[in-house]
């Protein structure tokens, strides 16, 4: 057990980490003071003081904001104020978009509306709603029409003995990687496969936390059974018998979701020694984050599964040569691995899936065929809210560009969003409607990045502060720094995040000359500063 797995245990058994205990730490384990500063000083989730009876956790990104969330945040913060007993804490996306203007209370995710409700009754009973209850499959994704029928891909796999079965599957549909990068799946497996150092790992990265972004929570909470039989098969075509999923821990509700679905495949035979008869181990082990954005990039991931501060390594070598512990690693994300069991079935890739929130009528989660048009997944959602009409709209999460309304028909696929000027990304659609500020909107992007920058590297670290400050002045000579800052950071910054902190507010400067530009300023001033919850 890693030092960091220590300590995440004596929080979940104290609430907090007493002095007695962090001392206690160091003297049994032999472990050095400074690298136990160093993990609590790191991770947001860690906590020093006793805790309040209660903790209130609300968002104040993007997706929250374009719902009304500054207005209802202030009236929580002061009705939290008001009570000694009441812990109140602006914290980073919690991925509860399609509730917004979305918080959680002692954990449980809820709308900032119900919460000041409940705060102002006394009402603080969690029970009822302390967890997730999986509804029966409704997505065409799902190959199977009843639990009974779960790992059926599975069991023809293992049964015909074939572990190129799969990465063949895979590079036959074209999936590529559905967090946000876009590598070709079975590419990935292949290179892994084709790897001579062993042991081999698998890992799920559920770790979604970006603004407007949270499709792998809802696959989670529905569809668990396909993400973990998506993990089995990658273990056995590239001859792994480890897998981790690596969840946020705001996602308390789904990880129940998960718990009940790893019971039932292991229940089932899916699942740890001998799956099926077949002679193949395969296991699952659940490690939930101890908080922060940028612990969904890869490299950063591992960090943390090591036990060490989650800050992203240099590139390459790559995960899939050197990762977990050394090893050659496969990871991909919950939406990945859910794909897998329909196409080793047919081939074929035929859906995605999207969320999508702002300003439209029903925010959620959305299956499209593979290729629909922006224009059908705004239908889906009933469209713009209050029948406006479209002024701009984000295609794949807060890290890609805007997209105005001429670009509605756009098929969200990752070569035409580009050929638009735009990403895929991670399938997150933003919305806004006619009337928004943009460089307001950009401004509130730019801070989620500068809040959730791990500060490892100067191009990032100084780069994120020194944007939302040109930004919050809003004059042309500022504006204008900010092209040549973006290129370096581009260029330099070691991880994902550097790299695409600025492509918000470019794509507006770009893209929108007579863009709103009043009022930018407020948004990102406030609340500066903190993590995740």
């Amino acid at each position: 057990m890693t030092t960091l797995q220590v300590l995440l245990e004596l929080q979940a058994q104290h609430g907090y980490l007493p002095e007695a205990e962090l001392e206690r730490v160091c003297e049994e384990g032999r472990v050095p003071r400074a690298q136990v500063e160093a993990l609590v000083s790191f991770y947001p989730h860690l906590r020093r003081q006793p805790p309040p009876a209660h903790r209130v956790a609300a968002c104040r990104d993007l997706a929250c904001g374009l719902r009304g969330g500054d207005a209802v945040r202030a009236r929580l913060a002061a009705l939290c104020e008001a009570r000694t007993d009441t812990e109140y804490e602006p914290v980073s996306c919690l991925g509860r978009c399609d509730g917004a203007p979305a918080c959680t209370l002692d954990g449980i995710p809820m709308t900032i509306d119900e919460a000041c409700d409940r705060i102002e009754n006394g009402d603080f009973d969690s029970s009822a709603t302390a967890d997730a209850t999986a509804e029966e499959p409704r997505w065409q994704t799902d190959p199977y029409a009843t639990p009974a029928h779960h790992y059926g891909q599975l069991r023809s796999v293992l049964a015909s003995g074939d572990r190129r079965k799969a990465i063949e599957q895979l590079d036959a549909s074209g999936l590529r990687g559905m967090g946000g990068a876009g590598f070709p799946t079975g590419r990935k497996w292949a290179l892994v496969a084709e790897q001579p150092d062993s042991p081999r790992y698998v890992i799920c990265n559920a770790d979604e936390s970006e603004p407007g972004t949270f499709k792998d929570r809802e696959i989670l909470r529905s569809l668990p059974h396909l993400m973990l039989e998506g993990m089995v098969l990658a273990g056995h075509a590239i001859d792994s018998a480890k897998g981790w999923i690596y969840i946020r821990h705001e996602y308390e509700p789904e990880l129940g979701c998960l718990q009940r679905a790893l019971a039932a495949a292991r229940e089932a035979g899916a699942l740890g020694e001998n799956i099926f008869g077949s002679g193949f181990d395969f296991d699952i082990e659940v490690f939930v984050s101890p908080g922060g954005y940028v612990l969904g990039e890869e490299t950063a991931l591992l960090e943390v599964l090591e036990g060490r501060r989650g800050e992203p390594r240099n590139k390459p070598p790559y995960p899939g040569v050197v990762g977990l512990h050394g090893k050659p690693t496969l990871m991909n994300n919950v939406e990945s691995f859910a794909h897998v069991p329909r196409i080793v079935e047919t081939g074929r890739l035929d859906h995605k899936f999207f969320s999508i929130s702002g300003d439209v009528e029903e925010p959620g989660v959305h299956e499209l065929p593979v290729g629909a048009t922006f224009r059908e997944l705004l239908e889906r959602a009933g469209g713009i809210v209050d029948g406006a009409n479209l002024l701009a709209f984000l295609p794949g999460g807060a890290s890609t560009g805007f997209l105005s309304a001429e670009h509605i028909d756009v098929p969200m696929t990752f070569e035409a969003l580009r050929d638009a000027g735009s990403a895929l990304g991670s399938g997150a659609v933003l919305v806004l409607r006619e009337g928004r500020d943009l460089l307001e909107a950009s401004a509130n992007l730019t801070a989620f990045f500068r809040n959730e920058s791990c500060g490892k590297c100067v191009p990032c670290r100084i780069g994120c502060e020194h944007a939302v400050k040109a930004i919050e002045d809003g004059r042309p000579e500022a504006l204008a720094e900010l092209a040549p800052l973006r290129d370096v950071m581009v260029d330099t910054s070691i991880c994902g995040l550097g790299q695409a902190a600025l492509t918000p507010v470019m794509s507006v400067l770009d893209g929108f000359p007579e863009a709103e530009r009043g009022g930018s300023g407020a948004r990102a001033k406030e609340e500066d500063g903190g993590g995740a919850s």
